[in-house]
């Protein structure tokens, strides 16, 4: 398995880790400068700006934003050569929103580097989050030619205790090009934190992952605790034997 750590535009943190991991993932925020990368030799995977920044692509008053923010994702991935661009399906949340303006966009795009990432449920029950499960997963991408980037974080949110993971099965029999982990807390629903803080039981969710899989720890940009995430992780897989 290869492992990476991901960051927005904190050259310093990837410096430390440029040793230690297989790849760096970075998140294509428009208002960073990404000239940096041309100094580091590691494989790069760009994750386009998701909802946090503004982008639906199921929303289609947004074309021109949503397409300027996937532009730039791929220059990123351009300029990084990138093999991957990690990319949200969207989400209903006015009459402007579709899943055909969703599939539209992404046909439009036609970048066959684009990983679509499955989303968790929303807490607010006026917004519906594209492809959830598994079954609206492999839709949309049988609809768009996208491949499939798991984040399993995301599929444990809503879910009180964290003690059957056998639902990992029908992701994985989606062949994700992709992985994303981070720490969990099931009481809070505290994600993408720590595996130090976290109550996910790691060993019996990395089972489940191919011996070709790439992922991405999706924890706290701090040196020390990536670190740490990392000997976690790294533990665990030996004792897989993966």
């Amino acid at each position: 398995m290869k492992i990476g750590v991901k960051t927005f535009d904190n050259p310093k943190f990837l410096k430390n880790f440029e040793n230690k991991v297989d790849f760096f993932e970075i998140m294509a925020a428009q208002k960073n400068d990404y000239s940096f990368l041309k100094n580091f030799s590691l494989p790069i995977v760009i994750h386009a700006e998701h909802d946090k920044f503004g982008f639906n692509p199921a929303d289609i008053s947004k074309k021109e934003f949503n397409m300027k923010a996937i532009k730039f994702a791929i220059k990123i991935a351009d300029l990084s050569n990138a093999k991957k661009i990690i990319v949200h399906p969207g989400q209903i949340e006015n009459k402007n929103c579709s899943i055909k303006n969703a599939i539209n966009f992404f046909k439009e795009i036609n970048d066959k580097r684009i990983l679509i990432e499955n989303l968790p449920n929303s807490r607010n029950p006026n917004i519906i989050r594209l492809c959830q499960t598994p079954i609206q997963i492999k839709k949309f991408m049988k609809e768009t030619g996208a491949g499939f980037c798991f984040d399993v974080n995301h599929a444990l949110i809503g879910i009180k205790h964290f003690e059957n993971y056998e639902f990992i099965e029908e992701y994985i029999k989606l062949n994700p090009n992709h992985y994303h982990i981070g720490g969990q807390r099931s009481l809070n629903g505290e994600t993408h934190i720590s595996f130090l803080n976290s109550d996910l039981n790691l060993k019996e969710i990395l089972k489940y992952y191919p011996e070709n899989s790439e992922i991405t720890l999706e924890t706290e940009v701090d040196v020390e605790k990536t670190e740490e995430d990392l000997k976690i992780v790294r533990k665990v897989l030996k004792e897989l034997g993966k």
